[in-house]
């Protein structure tokens, strides 16, 4: 579904990615790892038309809808919980299925920059899934998760992707081993 080919980035003079080519399987969660500062984010923002690399192309239908949890939370901080998530996906059923699961329900109507930092990533996950996609850009999607919170939110993130095409960044060994189907490295 998703073909990499020569993908090559510099910033100022510095070569941060350079000739990555993959594919990506229709309906696999493919992991991208490699050391900090070693470009995954910048080869993930790439993918996802966020950046233009200096070379090579990244090839797949147009039509797709796409989802995205962005290594930073990216919240609008004075909107409540529940704003955070209509204001993408305006289906208030699916927001309140997905507040449910990510145990913010009864934390809707509260200002999203009052939450502590798991609680915002929660939530951000919780506006990604009730937006739904075709394919997945998941960017260390379960830091700054208690562990027992961090399986759950794993099995959700599981449960939704199932089927579904998702690029997965991750250091943590159980999301790598829990939700991803290969693995690419680019150190």
């Amino acid at each position: 579904m998703i073909e990499i080919k020569g993908i090559s980035k510099s910033y100022e003079g510095k070569s941060v990615l350079k000739n990555i080519s993959f594919s990506v399987k229709k309906g696999s969660c493919t992991a991208i790892t490699g050391a900090s500062g070693s470009g995954k984010t910048t080869l993930m923002r790439i993918i996802a038309g966020l950046e233009k690399p200096d070379e090579g192309q990244i090839v797949f239908s147009s039509d797709v809808k796409c989802t995205y949890v962005f290594q930073e939370n990216r919240l609008l901080e004075n909107k409540s919980v529940l704003e955070n998530i209509l204001a993408v996906a305006p289906d208030r059923e699916r927001a309140m299925y997905f507040l449910e699961r990510c145990r913010l329900s009864e934390d809707a109507d509260k200002k999203a920059g009052k939450l502590s930092g798991g609680m915002k990533r929660r939530l951000a996950i919780a506006r990604a899934l009730s937006y739904g996609g075709d394919i997945y850009f998941l960017d260390e999607p379960l830091r700054e998760l208690d562990e027992d919170t961090l399986r759950e939110i794993a099995q959700l993130i599981k449960e939704e992707i199932e089927g579904k095409t998702a690029l997965l960044i991750t250091h943590d060994e159980f999301s790598l081993g829990y939700l991803s189907t290969c693995k690419i490295s680019i150190d």
